[in-house]
């Protein structure tokens, strides 16, 4: 090593380590810990207060929009729309609902779901408020504990809500008329109940009206309540004539039911719920008396029964005993005629004493009945069809007594009993009519016009011939009046003039006579007082003292 070269530097030692002291976490991360403590806990609310999802089929998705439309459950929102899509077979939409959790126990297995949305039918107008705040999904809560997640929805409200105050009833009707699901139901022509349904059961060919009465009216209804149709406008030609029977205005345009208690009624207790009653066509019929069992019969005519109709009264003396069921034609070969064949039905319990007059004893209800009616057949009853109006025509079936009509009995070979029957006055009239019609088609009216008028003609030509000669006459009467009146004048001048010879004469005439009779007069008088004087004759003046 020289000395020319220079020492090694030391090496550098190390920087000495800074140490700081703890002060615990900074204040910037306090935020976020906070922050993320409050998303935390509303995110385990959220959980917690988030009921099921349940999704509801429907027709159609008008008026849900997803994250808006509401689920109310009495007015009250209990959950909301999800998601709206279509199925699977693209024939309906399903639409997804998160219920809250404090209404988690409504998804059961009769829960039921509709779209409330302005809506008009028979039942009225409902909705309204929907056209402001948005269509909303209606619920039912149900009472079922079966769980369900997947519903069908009702494409119309329910006419009837769980827990709803009143009583369900069911009418048996043959015939609903214009009753449709939402008909108002009539007391004394309030509304007091609804259709809330109705069902054709084939097997016994009847309707069942499904109807519910609302509380507190549902206490009118007992075991002895008479249901009617009260649908609309009732017009009906009978045998009485036109008949018009109008009912209120929702009933007019909807239809409707009305019911009434018989009197003597109000004090039974109401009926349960689900009675059975009958459904009458009108008022009339539902109040009538009970009429028991009906006895079918037949009648055979001979004559045209053009007016009879199908319902149309049996009378027996001037009472309703019964309607006409059916009428058809027959033919007879015997006598190649064709007769028409009517069937009734006959109440034999409106005939009141007399039917407990003449039925023999005994337990069998019909058969009794059939021994009155050939008691009162060898008697002398007979069917005759008669017109009951002569404006409209319409024919009824009277059953009546008579005069001088064969010998007859209840025809009981068939298994509908025949009454005998004879041709009704119509039938009697229209003969003589004929007859009449007949001779007045003999009288040659012709002839007899054309003879009238060769006389007018002849007639006028004689006018013409005697109008100059007419002429001249009516001159000479005018002549001939002239000279009556001026003698006339000449007479009123001559009598009735007062210088007149005449009046001067008959002026002294009632004179002479007015003297005349004062000295008649005298004389009667003398005579009174003297009628010796008649034989003795009249003495001296001298001796007769004369007046003072």
């Amino acid at each position: 090593m020289t000395d020319d070269q220079e020492p090694a530097a030391p090496a550098a030692l190390p920087p000495a380590p800074i140490t700081r002291k703890w002060r615990g976490p900074s204040l910037v991360w306090l935020v976020p810990i906070i922050a993320l403590a409050v998303g935390v806990s509303l995110l385990i609310r959220a959980v917690l207060a988030t009921g099921p999802q349940v999704t509801i089929d429907f027709n159609s998705a008008d008026g849900l929009r997803p994250g808006k439309t509401e689920v109310r459950y009495k007015e009250v929102v209990v959950g909301r729309v999800e998601t709206v899509t279509l199925s699977e077979g693209r024939d309906r939409v399903q639409v997804a609902v998160r219920l809250d959790r404090s209404v988690s126990n409504i998804a059961v297995d009769d829960t039921r779901f509709w779209v409330v949305r302005p809506r008009i039918d028979t039942a009225g107008v409902s909705g309204i408020e929907t056209l402001f705040s948005g269509a909303y999904i209606g619920v039912d809560a149900g009472v079922s504990a079966v769980q369900r997640r997947n519903f069908v929805g009702l494409e119309a409200p329910p006419y009837v809500l769980r827990g709803e105050p009143g009583r369900g009833f069911v009418l048996r009707t043959e015939d609903l008329g214009s009753l449709d699901v939402g008909s108002p139901i009539f007391y004394r022509r309030n509304r007091v109940g609804r259709v809330v349904g109705y069902k054709l059961d084939p097997l016994v060919d009847e309707l069942s009206v499904q109807i519910f009465i609302e509380a507190p009216y549902d206490k009118l209804v007992n075991s002895q309540t008479r249901f009617w149709n009260a649908s609309g406008v009732e017009v009906s030609l009978s045998t009485n004539g036109l008949s018009v029977n109008t009912q209120t205005l929702g009933s007019v345009l909807a239809g409707g039911v009305s019911f009434e208690r018989p009197a003597g009624s109000h004090g039974l207790p109401p009926a349960p719920d689900g009675n059975r009653f009958e459904l009458f066509a009108d008022r009339k019929r539902a109040l009538a008396p009970p009429d028991g069992p009906a006895q079918r019969v037949r009648m055979v005519f001979d004559q045209s029964t053009r007016g009879l109709s199908v319902g149309a009264p049996i009378d027996f003396l001037g009472i309703e005993i019964g309607s006409v069921k059916t009428i058809r034609l027959d033919y007879d070969a015997k006598r190649k005629r064709f007769p028409v064949e009517v069937e009734a039905d006959i109440y034999p319990t409106r005939l009141g004493a007399v039917r407990e007059a003449l039925r023999e004893p005994g337990d069998n209800e019909s058969k009794r009945d059939l021994t009155l009616l050939q008691r009162l057949v060898a008697s002398g009853l007979r069917a005759q069809a008669r017109t009951g109006n002569l404006l409209t025509g319409q024919m009824y079936v009277a059953l009546d007594f008579p005069a001088r009509t064969p010998r007859a009995t209840l025809d009981t070979e068939t298994p509908i009993p025949a009454i005998p029957t004879v041709p009704g006055t119509l039938a009697d009239v229209q003969p003589q009519i004929a007859e009449i019609v007949a001779k007045i088609n003999k009288v040659p009216f012709d002839d007899i016009g054309r003879n009238l008028n060769e006389t007018l003609t002849q007639a006028r030509t004689a006018i013409d011939q005697l109008r100059p000669d007419a002429q001249a006459s009516l001159a000479e009467v005018r002549r001939t009046l002239q000279s009556v009146q001026e003698t006339l004048s000449r007479a009123d001048r001559n009598l009735l003039d007062p210088g007149a010879p005449i009046q001067r004469n008959a002026e002294q005439t009632l004179l002479d006579l007015q003297r005349a009779a004062q000295s008649l007069r005298v004389l009667t008088d003398y005579l009174q007082r003297h009628p010796e004087s008649l034989l003795r004759g009249k003495p001296d003046d001298a001796k007769i003292p004369g007046p003072r």
